[in-house]
């Protein structure tokens, strides 16, 4: 489905924030000034062209509430980039609007390449931002490269890093925005063997289990996650693979009772599958440590998970650590009135930002203009220092993958522990709203 959705001017915020850590608040004001955005000062008044950008989530179906997030975190950066003078953007010294075209995915590739195609047919589209699922990814992109669309997409799985590195001339154009597991899911070995070292964690055994939905996204995250675990000494079951709409899981939750675990590694994009994961795994009394990727995937995961997500740890999404990422916040939750979820805003409100960035700086619309100036101008937006590598190395597994780093160095997650709906950062212990804690399950049976 393709639709085209007007918006209103975001009102400037002004109100300030609470302090949270002091040696931040100094780094994040000088932090705050590099990311004011790039303004031609000639700009006055908006020209007759439009210039359309096609915006893409999963706006209907099983993740309908990361697209509702997605679809604002882009009304936010648009709102903001006109507020800033960076939109009409100028292109060959003439002004254009910009128009965002939506086209929703409903989490379902056929479902996907259809509402490109027809996107496509109906609108001059000149850029397309966002998305999220990896299998949508992997099904539009072929029909991108027959239109010459440059993407900058929130695909992870390492089949979309495998396509890449296998025709990097096909697909120069598609920019992949979310590190592949590979590089993220090694991020859980230095605090989980931080806890063990401090004996905040004491596993029972040393048997764990992972399970993951049946896509190209759980499929490398569920790879990448034993492969991590394989390495720290654990011994880890085979994947379980699940449906993207799976709700029923107490026959798997009760073989890892029985097997005893002492960790689950879960990932489901579903929204309504991933909280039903979480409410089943302490209806069943599973006795280990749960670690939820992508929980959060949905602004409203508390509401439908409730107190069983206490004690969960992840490291999925950014957090507000900095004195701008939390006056981000605080402006979102004023406009929208429910606190971001960050990996969807947040993110697609910096390649929103970016994109518009991008065609200001190439001043063109010529596709390897815009694929040069996307190399040569690393972004700092307000969760992530964003660069894109031109081939495979230790911080990206393909070429066009963004590079991870840490903290405003690259792309790159704080672990948290979730209470009573909030996440608490754990780890790194420089950053940390307080220790881990162990679940009480997990005291009581030592």
């Amino acid at each position: 489905m393709v639709e085209r959705v007007g918006f209103k001017p975001l009102p400037s915020r002004t109100e300030p924030l609470p302090g949270r850590r002091r040696f931040l608040e100094n780094a994040g004001m000088l932090a705050a000034a590099s990311v004011l955005p790039w303004s031609s000062g000639a700009v006055q008044a908006a020209g007759d062209e439009v210039l359309h950008v096609g915006i893409m989530g999963p706006f209907s179906g099983p993740a309908r509430g990361t697209g509702r997030d997605i679809r604002q975190g882009a009304l936010m950066a648009l709102d903001d980039a006109r507020a800033e003078g960076e939109i009409p953007v100028r292109i060959q010294g003439r002004l254009q609007e910009v128009e965002p075209v939506w086209i929703d995915s409903q989490s379902n590739p056929a479902t996907a390449s259809a509402a490109v195609t027809e996107a496509f047919s109906r609108y001059p589209i000149t850029l397309m931002v966002g998305g999220w699922h990896s299998a949508v990814a992997l099904s539009v992109m072929d029909i991108e490269t027959e239109y010459g669309v440059m993407h900058l997409n929130l695909g992870s799985a390492q089949a979309i890093a495998d396509k890449i590195n296998h025709d990097p001339l096909k697909y120069r154009f598609w920019f992949k925005g979310w590190p592949s597991p590979a590089r993220l899911n090694p991020l859980y070995r230095d605090p989980l063997n931080h806890f063990r070292q401090q004996g905040l964690w004491t596993p029972a055994s040393l048997k764990v289990a992972i399970a993951a939905e049946d896509t190209p996204w759980g499929q490398s995250w569920g790879e990448a996650m034993r492969s991590t675990l394989k390495g720290m000494g654990f011994d880890p079951l085979a994947v379980d693979l699940m449906r993207l709409d799976q709700t029923d899981y107490y026959e798997l939750l009760q073989r890892y009772r029985q097997e005893k675990v002492a960790l689950v590694a879960f990932t489901n994009t579903g929204n309504l599958a991933a909280t039903s994961f979480v409410r089943q795994f302490r209806e069943v009394g599973v006795e280990a440590l749960l670690v939820a990727d992508s929980l959060r995937g949905s602004s409203d995961w508390y509401e439908q998970s409730g107190e069983a997500s206490n004690y969960i740890i992840s490291m999925d999404a950014a957090m507000p650590i900095a004195l701008w990422q939390r006056w981000w916040v605080r402006r979102y939750q004023t406009r929208f009135g429910h606190y971001p979820n960050i990996a969807a805003a947040g993110l697609q409100y910096d390649y929103t930002r970016m994109a518009i960035r991008i065609l200001n700086n190439a001043a063109s619309l010529d596709l390897e203009k815009l694929i040069s100036t996307a190399y040569r101008s690393p972004y700092r937006g307000i969760w992530h220092h964003y660069r894109f590598a031109r081939g495979p190395g230790p911080r990206a597994v393909s070429a066009n993958e963004v590079m991870t780093g840490r903290f405003m160095e690259g792309f790159y997650f704080p672990m948290v522990q979730l209470f009573n709906g909030e996440s608490k950062i754990i780890w790194p212990l420089k950053y940390a709203d307080q220790r881990f804690q162990a679940p009480p399950w997990l005291m009581a049976r030592g």
